[in-house]
């Protein structure tokens, strides 16, 4: 930070050295980005898209962390003569052999995830956007989840339920981030600061709180827990399919016809826009000095001006 300082000054340095003083931005409202949210679907399906799949993530990893105990404490089961045994209530809790195999077996978890997320990210990503296109792309990830969550109901095994969280988070990760990410190409600056951070911050623990309300509801037995619970992601993830063949169809329209979300909230921009069209109209019609040229050059008859009174006003010019 001092090198750049150093090197690039701060704002009172250079109004003190005869620099411009910065533009006073107007402030933005608290809520502004939550207005954008609800004026544009455009923004709705981006939310969809960006932390919906959450809920799903949320129940098939609660589903694994559950299966994996009761698996791990079958293997090392806790008997009468040890600590973890309760003797009042005949329960009993984990060995220690157990927590350090369900330990192991989520870190095991980690390494899976973070490295097909790596490999993906580095090799496969841009292959397959380049390959499939963005719209393509973006049903991908939710026919992912879908048959996930279906192969989950199926075989609700623990290794399965391993499989498909490494298969759901490692291509979130790869997939569904950078083309969420492309999608606010054709947005404004307001959506892609004010409504983003509203998706990114509430959106996202929003989601992640939502599927741990299913979660707590069914968490009393695993069996229940997996039957509910996969309705419930399969019904999820149809909504995302759907939602993200929306907005591949609606990217590529706006990337074609240059309209970009949000802008009309700029007071700015709308104004501006419609005094250059206005202007552009006057093209049309004759004797006019409003309208806008397509060379940006006016000459001395869009002035009111003959060729003769020009050269007496200014006859250097006119030599030249």
């Amino acid at each position: 930070m001092y090198m750049y300082v150093s090197i690039y000054g701060t704002a009172e340095r250079n109004v003190a050295t005869g620099g411009e003083a910065p533009k006073k931005k107007e402030s933005a409202g608290v809520l502004e980005g939550v207005y954008l949210f609800i004026q544009h679907n455009y923004v709705k399906g981006i939310f969809a898209i960006s932390c919906l799949f959450m809920v799903e993530v949320t129940i098939i990893d609660f589903t694994m962390k559950v299966l994996a105990r009761n698996h791990f404490a079958e293997e090392h089961p806790c008997e009468p003569s040890m600590a973890c045994y309760d003797h009042e209530f005949g329960n009993h809790g984990m060995t220690e052999d157990a927590t350090a195999a369900v330990t192991k077996f989520l870190g095991l978890f980690g390494q899976a995830t973070n490295g097909l997320s790596f490999v993906m990210s580095l090799l496969g990503t841009s292959a397959v956007i380049r390959y499939l296109g963005l719209r393509l792309t973006l049903l991908l990830f939710p026919s992912l989840c879908l048959f996930v969550i279906i192969m989950v109901r199926l075989r609700p095994t623990l290794y399965v339920v391993f499989l498909a969280m490494i298969l759901l988070k490692g291509f979130s990760y790869s997939l569904n981030n950078p083309t969420k990410e492309m999608l606010y190409q054709p947005t404004s600056q307001a959506v892609r600061y004010k409504a983003k951070s509203w998706i990114d911050t509430f959106g996202a623990r929003g989601s992640k709180a939502l599927g741990s309300v299913v979660t707590n509801a069914f968490s009393y037995s695993a069996d229940v827990l997996v039957a509910n619970g996969s309705l419930v992601g399969i019904a999820v993830a149809s909504f995302l399919i759907f939602n993200a063949n929306f907005m591949g169809k609606k990217f590529d329209e706006y990337m074609e016809s240059g309209h970009i979300v949000g802008e009309e909230n700029s007071g700015v921009a709308e104004d501006g826009g419609a005094h250059v069209e206005m202007g552009i109209a006057q093209n049309e019609v004759a004797d006019t000095s409003c309208a806008i040229d397509e060379d940006d050059e006016i000459g001395p008859e869009e002035e009111g001006q003959s060729d003769e009174e020009k050269e007496s006003k200014s006859p250097a010019v006119a030599r030249v």
